[in-house]
């Protein structure tokens, strides 16, 4: 989920321009839709967080704790709307809705650990500084690939489309290679 978050965040311009730039969808509507699908991209890791962690509950037969959860996380999205659309518009309430998944996951983890159903493997750190580094390569080239590429308002669609499909499939394989130099095998992802 970190890769294609950071995905998403570096690359929202160029994917809404390429998807839905045209007479009715302009430039101001491209940096608009931009900046919400910016703030959900962020939040793409508490969503699959969330995701992976409620059915762990069901599973045991309870429902109460993910539900109990999820009406804190909904209280916080409420809360953070009220704050965060007034200085940031509606990419505010994108936000929000964001930051109340990464609620939602934190406490269902912690619900987890604190029951004992849930310890990390040995290692872990290691493995997440190994996939920072993988992420961080694959931003450098994305940030790199977009400047590079030029304005991509200005572009034809078949040049947006060329040029959004060779950054991603590029930067894809910057990331699995950069997994592969620092030390994480296909054997890593069984655990």
């Amino acid at each position: 989920g970190v890769p294609a978050g950071l995905g998403l965040l570096l690359l929202a311009e160029p994917i809404i321009a390429t998807l839905f730039q045209s007479q009715a969808f302009d430039a101001v509507d491209v940096a608009m839709a931009s900046q919400s699908l910016m703030a959900y991209a962020f939040g793409l890791v508490g969503f699959i967080g969330v995701k992976v962690l409620a059915p762990v509950f069901y599973a045991r037969h309870d429902t109460r704790t993910p539900i109990r959860i999820a009406v804190y996380a909904l209280l916080t999205n409420l809360v953070l709307n009220l704050l965060l659309m007034g200085p940031l518009g509606h990419a505010g309430l994108a936000l929000a809705t964001t930051l109340a998944a990464f609620v939602n996951a934190v406490l269902l983890l912690r619900a987890l650990r604190v029951a004992g159903d849930y310890s990390p493997v040995a290692g872990w750190w290691v493995r997440i500084l190994r996939v920072t580094v993988a992420c961080l390569a694959m931003s450098l080239l994305v940030v790199y690939g977009v400047s590079y590429a030029g304005n991509w308002l200005e572009m034809g669609r078949w040049q947006q489309v060329t040029n959004l499909f060779l950054l991603i499939l590029v930067s894809a394989a910057a990331y699995l290679i950069t997994l592969y130099l620092v030390g994480i095998r296909k054997s890593d992802f069984a655990e």
